[in-house]
């Protein structure tokens, strides 16, 4: 490749070094972005939530649960929006613009909330008779919020890379940007996360400003294209009220009445669900029972992301070999044999180590699978589709099981997290087996056929 080659997509047109200034914003914005929402929030929001003295089980409440039913009612209606929204800015930068500024808000405020209820706590004095109940419903409600603004970046950003990254490249690129966001959770855990207990408030500034600023150097500097102007619906109403049963009813047929797909979906909920209480309370486990540091449970988790950047490096041969279906369910099964080992011999910071480091690992490549899986089991030109469904099916399951984790972890302790990693590991697997079956009889790795072009041999 030459820089005078020119690369397009939609009615962009790229010189390489054009397109490689365009790619780096876009990825660095996805790094800040994923290190914030998977990093930072899951684990770090907990510590804070659990030093205030809330309950495990609140703890699932907020971190999980809201922001899941959150998503539900609100992807939908944000990517909806998204795609038929035209403005001089594009159609997906607005909904940057104008969510950046509170994500950043909201999540210093979650940081310096003690400040902030201080400052509070001297204009009413009152409400010192109740200080921890306002404490904490305070940094809920920072929380919250918090949630409410990242999901409208969430769920736009994405798209982002559709319209804005050459089709021919969107492999190399994706891949760049799984090992660009592990890179951003390897410098938080190994230069951040040592800071959580004497300096929390700044870790979530630090993070915060970064994000800030890199979302709006991105919202600068990368232009959208033009888009055409999108379909109207008829503005009779008995119209449109037919043709939007019309299309939820073609909608729920395509994606669930296919058993192909409705196990599909059921396996990848499940394996969310199995990660839940790790994702929740993992931090806690180490620095709790095991009575890790900060800045020990850094460390592991910055070596893990750091071998899994290596690792992933060569991924994409492993997925070109073995399909991304058989990826992902072979990495399940080993999740089962690492929660069985971990349960009993995780002990001390020698042994989480090493049994963290092997289960972030097989994550990440699980992790890397799933894209390509979809990419190859959906049908042609209804990816969006279906991946709107599978989400849909996803937050359903999230709702209840980041609640439920924190009940279990109540009842059970930290070391549960093994317990409930392996139970709905088992019963994913066990789905996930289900759909390889149909796969081959859906024509396996040389000539599947989805259920919806080859409706004889669903």
């Amino acid at each position: 490749m030459n820089n005078a080659e020119t690369y397009r997509v939609g009615t962009l047109t790229y010189t390489l070094g054009r397109l490689l200034w365009v790619a780096t914003w876009v990825l660095l914005g996805g790094m800040c972005y994923n290190t914030l929402a998977y990093t930072l929030i899951p684990t770090v929001l907990p510590l804070t939530l659990k030093d205030m003295g809330t309950s495990n089980q609140l703890i699932g409440l907020i971190v999980g649960s809201i922001p899941a039913g959150m998503n539900m009612v609100m992807n939908p209606i944000v990517s909806t929006w998204s795609d038929k929204h035209r403005s001089r800015l594009g159609r997906r930068m607005p909904f940057l613009l104008f969510a950046t500024p509170f994500v950043t808000l909201f999540i210093v405020l979650v940081g310096w909330g003690p400040e902030v209820i201080g400052l509070i706590y001297a204009g009413f004095p009152g409400l010192k008779n109740s200080d921890s109940v306002v404490s904490v419903a305070m940094i809920c409600a920072f929380s919250v919020l918090f949630q409410f603004f990242s999901l409208i970046v969430g769920s736009v950003y994405c798209y982002v890379f559709a319209d804005v990254i050459p089709h021919q490249l969107m492999g190399r690129f994706m891949s760049l940007m799984q090992i660009v966001s592990m890179a951003g959770g390897w410098l938080f855990n190994k230069f951040l996360m040592g800071m959580v207990g004497e300096h929390t408030a700044w870790v979530y500034a630090i993070v915060g400003i970064v994000y800030f600023v890199v979302f709006m150097g991105m919202c600068l500097f990368v232009k959208e294209g033009e888009y055409p102007e999108p379909t109207r619906m008829s503005s009779d109403h008995a119209g449109r009220v037919t043709k939007v049963r019309q299309v939820l009813g073609t909608y729920t047929q395509e994606c669930f009445g296919h058993r192909f797909y409705l196990l599909l979906f059921l396996g990848t909920a499940i394996t969310q669900v199995s990660t839940v209480c790790r994702g929740l309370f993992n931090a806690l486990f180490a620095t709790k029972e095991l009575g890790l540091t900060t800045q020990q449970f850094g460390e592991v988790m910055a070596d893990g992301s750091l071998v899994s950047i290596v690792i992933l490096v060569f991924s994409g041969y492993l997925m070109d070999k073995l399909h991304p279906l058989r990826v992902f369910t072979l990495s399940g099964v080993l999740v089962i044999f690492l929660n069985v080992f971990g349960y009993y011999w995780v002990k001390d910071y020698r042994t989480f180590y090493y049994v963290g480091l092997m289960i972030i690992v097989i994550y990440a490549i699980q992790g890397l699978s799933i894209i390509p899986m979809f990419a190859a089991l959906f049908p042609d030109g209804r990816y969006g589709q279906f991946s709107s469904a599978n989400a849909l099916i996803n937050c359903i399951f999230l709702i209840l099981a980041n609640w439920g984790g924190g009940w279990a972890v109540d009842h059970f302790g930290y070391r549960f997290i093994f317990v409930w990693d392996f139970i709905f590991t088992c019963v994913a697997t066990v789905f996930l087996v289900l759909v390889w079956l149909q796969f081959l009889r859906l024509g396996g790795d040389r000539s599947f056929k989805s259920p919806l072009d080859a409706p004889a041999t669903a």
